[in-house]
């Protein structure tokens, strides 16, 4: 692998990052709060990077910096735009069918039945619009908050495993491995996470390449799942039950680098082969079992087919996407880069 962008930049102090994050969670301005949150998320990548190996592949924050980007297209409300062009369209359709399909049951004459598809249709239009900009402007709102859910929550915990790593004794990194709160992510716990950067310490003291790239890679999926179960609530309520599926596949498409994705089609191959040759076999047992059997994502272990995505706000939808993303690219220095 490369060596990522700004490799020979200085690496930021944890006590640096710390009061970053400090003030990036309570910025009252919402697009410069989710800019340094970005920017946040690409320098935590570096110093996390730097303390493991960037030779194991990309880390939590390095995936984060693309997920907080696309967070501030809807925080800034750039995708009004086309939110409020696909909700006329549809929403006029529909109340088009819906004059016509009224009035020829009634029996009403030609003429009748134009004007109610006229009327249906504008009607339609004017309720989708309001929608969409109701909609918008919730999601900027709930995004903002997931964007700094996701920071408080694991860029706090990289923070205190890079000062447990600086103290250099063995008490230190006990404490940091005690200090995660048991259970459940769902019911308030951290077992995701500290499993997570229990995976990240066997990658920085192990000696096996492949394997300290696999316990990186599964760190990730450890970490992004408890992210989003966290946000499920979120995601679910910045997108409207009814606008659900149009949005997955018209709007959600994020950018890693210079290359565009879209969550409708499936995880592109990056080479000849789907997946890195450290990541092709996956010779972990617990890591076989969390990805293909225990919690029934559905993944190929060969393959990326199957890891479209219909109903973004479906957390096994989400997941099926990611975790193969995760793995497709997870030795792509595009996934390094600053945005």
């Amino acid at each position: 692998m490369s060596p990522p962008e700004g490799a020979a930049q200085p690496i930021a102090e944890p006590d640096a990052l710390a009061a970053r994050l400090a003030a990036a969670l309570v910025d009252s301005d919402p697009a410069r709060s989710n800019r340094e949150i970005t920017a946040l998320h690409h320098d935590l990548g570096r110093a996390l990077g730097a303390a493991i190996d960037v030779e194991c592949g990309a880390n939590f924050h390095c995936w984060a910096v693309w997920g907080s980007r696309k967070a501030g297209v809807t925080i800034r409300q750039e995708d009004l735009d086309r939110a409020l062009l696909d909700a006329t369209v549809v929403a006029g359709t529909v109340g088009a069918l819906v004059g016509a399909g009224g009035s020829i049951a009634l029996g009403r004459p030609a003429l009748v039945v134009v004007g109610a598809v006229i009327l249906g249709a504008a009607c339609g239009a004017a309720a989708g619009r309001a929608l969409a900009r109701w909609s918008r402007q919730r999601a900027s709102q709930l995004i903002l908050h997931g964007n700094r859910t996701v920071l408080e929550d694991i860029g706090s915990r990289t923070i205190a495993y890079l000062r447990a790593i600086d103290a250099g004794a063995p008490s230190a990194m006990t404490a940091f491995a005690a200090s995660f709160r048991r259970g459940a992510t769902e019911a308030g716990g951290q077992d995701l996470l500290a499993e997570a950067f229990k995976r990240y310490e066997s990658a920085r003291t192990g000696r096996d390449h492949a394997r300290r790239c696999e316990d990186v890679y599964f760190a990730n999926c450890l970490a992004v799942l408890h992210e989003h179960i966290r946000l499920d609530p979120l995601i679910r309520g910045s997108m409207p039950y009814i606008i659900r599926k149009c949005v997955t596949q018209r709007l959600m498409t994020y950018d890693v680098g210079r290359t565009i994705y879209s969550v409708r089609e499936d995880v592109p191959a990056f080479g000849a082969t789907p997946f890195p040759p450290e990541l092709t076999e996956l010779r972990d047992d617990r890591v076989r079992s969390f990805l293909f059997g225990e919690r029934g994502f559905g993944l190929h272990l060969d393959s990326l087919q199957g890891t479209r995505a219909r109903d973004w706000t479906r957390l096994d939808e989400r997941m099926r996407y990611v975790f193969q993303l995760f793995r497709a690219k997870h030795t792509d220095a595009e996934v390094w880069s600053r945005p």
